[in-house]
C-alpha cells in the first residue's frame, strides 16, 4: 500500500493502463475506381434511388473506401427513398453507408427522414437528380446531429463535388 511516506518509485499498485483515443474521423476517401463503381450503380438504377455500402480502412483521421458493395432498394417508393435491411451483405466496421437522391426536388444532404432512420455511424449522400452525380456530402453521427465530413477523390487530397 502506498501512503505518503513511501517513496513514490517504490509505490507500484499495477502496470499503467494507456488509454488511446483515436483522433477523430474528418474524412472520407472514395479511389476513383470505386466512384466510378457507385456512380455506375446510380446510374444504373435511376430514376429509383440506389445504395449500399462501401468497405474501409482507417488511415488516421481518414476512413479510405476499399470496396463498394451495392445493396437492392426494398422501398415501396424507391423513386423517392432508400431502404434496406442491414444483414450479411453489409461489411464490418469501418464501413459507410451511401444512397443516392435522384429527385431534383430532393436535398444534396441528409432529409431528417435520413437522420432519423440511418443506423450507421457514417452515411454518404450522392446526389443525382438526372443520373449523374453531381454532389457528393458525407456525414458522421454526433452525440446530438449529424456531422458534415470532406469527401476525397484520393490521396492527393482533391475534393469531390459538393453542393
Amino acid at each position: 500500500m502506498c501512503d505518503s511516506l513511501t517513496k513514490r518509485k517504490d509505490c507500484h499498485i499495477g502496470s499503467p493502463k494507456i488509454i488511446v483515443v483515436p483522433w477523430p474521423i474528418r474524412v472520407i476517401v472514395v479511389p476513383p475506381p470505386i466512384c466510378a463503381s457507385i456512380e455506375s450503380h446510380i446510374t444504373t438504377h435511376h430514376p429509383e434511388e440506389a445504395g449500399g455500402f462501401l468497405d474501409c480502412v482507417r488511415r488516421g483521421r481518414r476512413l479510405r473506401a476499399t470496396r463498394h458493395v451495392p445493396i437492392v432498394n426494398d422501398s415501396a417508393t424507391p423513386e423517392r427513398r432508400f431502404e434496406t435491411t442491414v444483414d450479411g451483405r453489409a461489411p464490418p466496421p469501418p464501413r459507410v453507408f451511401y444512397h443516392s437522391h435522384t429527385s431534383p426536388r430532393s436535398v444534396s444532404g441528409l432529409t431528417q427522414i435520413d437522420e432519423r432512420s440511418i443506423p450507421e455511424t457514417f452515411a454518404l449522400v450522392v446526389f443525382a437528380p438526372h443520373g449523374n452525380a453531381l454532389s457528393y456530402r458525407g456525414f458522421k453521427r454526433g452525440l446530438l446531429n449529424w456531422q458534415e465530413l470532406r469527401i476525397e477523390a484520393d490521396q492527393t487530397a482533391k475534393q469531390l463535388p459538393r453542393l
